[in-house]
């Protein structure tokens, strides 16, 4: 259908050109972000009346409560999706860096085409079917459990870690590092005193106070039942969450990734 050019900002965030009732903006492509969402900013330009609200939860445990809109309509890559409930974000808290970023476009947006995101091309590819597997090179198949509340898409697979276990991670190109649960810490032979081992303490903008620790992890994180879709000796973030964890840009950046909602799976190609 058509490709979606994207720039890698910061470390890690995916930015891509989306139409905003017929005007184009920038906004980052998110998988973990449940709903798409827009600025207060564009909310307020066009007027957008609240239709709704939708309780959720961050990924430190807060509730959340995000308003709901109607949007006439959005557009990207060859897509035109009309009168989308999104949620409206406060984006006042971004870096200078995002300054310009008016929205967060969901995987929900999708739903229906098959989306592959070509980190070494930097292009973003919506096709009706998966892309030929002598396209690049044999694709593996991953399932995914996809689950949906209102306007949001949320998507996670089983990860195997040094250890044996398996644990339910959540995609999410908006992160960076992978994101483990606190508790996988001990389990994986760290403690914070070990050498090496750094340790983050602060406050979240939503006043939410939290301490964290980056560490190498020895051996493989892989995919359940694809050890060659793996990574090698990370560095991972520990922290207090509701999930086992996340796996973000710097594990999906080696592969050339698909993500078809309609099947639950993902598709992993090796460069």
């Amino acid at each position: 259908m058509g490709n979606i050019p994207f720039s890698i900002i910061g470390t890690h965030l995916i930015e891509i050109q989306v139409k905003v009732n017929r005007e184009s903006t920038k906004f980052l492509f998110d998988t973990g972000i449940g709903p798409t969402v827009l600025s207060k900013n564009l909310v307020n330009k066009y007027s957008l009346k609240q239709v709704g609200v939708m309780h959720g939860r961050r990924m430190s445990g807060q509730d959340l409560e995000i308003p709901l809109v109607k949007v006439p309509s959005l557009e990207t890559g060859g897509m035109i999706r009309r009168d989308v409930e999104v949620g409206v974000f406060d984006t006042s808290a971004f870096p200078a860096f995002l300054s310009d970023v008016q929205g967060l476009l969901s995987i929900g947006f999708f739903e229906g085409k098959v989306v592959t995101v070509d980190y070494l091309n930097s292009s973003i590819i919506v096709t009706e079917t998966p892309l030929k597997d002598d396209a690049l090179s044999n694709g593996i198949r991953i399932p995914i459990d996809v689950e949906h509340d209102g306007p949001s898409a949320s998507l996670y697979v089983k990860v195997k870690l040094p250890n044996g276990k398996t644990g339910k991670f959540e995609v999410d190109t908006g992160s960076d590092v992978l994101i483990m649960n606190l508790k996988l810490m001990n389990e994986l032979g760290i403690s914070p005193e070990d050498s090496g081992v750094e340790t983050f303490t602060g406050t979240d903008e939503t006043g939410h106070n939290y301490k964290r620790y980056r560490a190498e992890v020895k051996g493989n994180i892989s995919l359940e039942g694809a050890p060659e879709i793996f990574h090698e000796n990370p560095k991972v973030l520990f922290q207090d969450i509701i999930h086992d964890g996340l796996i973000g840009h710097d594990f999906l950046k080696r592969y050339t990734v698909s993500y078809n909602l309609n099947t639950h799976e993902m598709i992993f190609y090796k460069r």
